[in-house]
């Protein structure tokens, strides 16, 4: 089973991991997917399996699994069409980044570089604007 190799523990619910990410100072890593999906488990076994990542992935992140079917309304709110779909937020729900599809873990780090990359951009900018002049 993916959730056996992987080291990645993941919330089940948006709640308990939005109050995760608020006292880690850390964004939240959505992924939905379904039992239906191929490419849903596909990059859980492969991709959020591999050992660097699932590490990566529980430093740099709050990581949040959730079923397209039975969370439909955070579905709907994160304009989730298609699976499996990566969404990024961070604790104030600004969105970092965003995937859909089955990714290699390389690209799939990029693109999570990515998110990061955007945080610190977000928090750089407020800094600026609260800094007195």
């Amino acid at each position: 089973m993916a959730s056996e190799t992987s080291k990645v523990n993941w919330f089940t619910a948006l709640k308990p991991a939005h109050q995760q990410a608020l006292s880690r100072q850390k964004p939240l890593l959505i992924i939905f997917g379904a039992s239906w999906c191929g490419f849903c488990h596909k990059l859980e076994k492969e991709t959020l399996g591999e050992k660097r990542l699932a590490q990566f992935v529980m430093r740099e992140f709050v990581p949040v699994k959730l079923d397209f079917d039975k969370d439909d309304k955070a579905a709907k709110i994160l304009d989730v069409e298609a699976l499996p779909a990566t969404v990024v937020i961070n604790t104030e729900a600004e969105l970092l980044a965003r995937s859909t599809g089955f990714h290699e873990p390389d690209k799939y780090a990029e693109i999570l570089q990515s998110a990061i990359r955007r945080q610190s951009e977000i928090l750089q900018a407020r800094h600026t604007q609260t800094r007195p002049s």
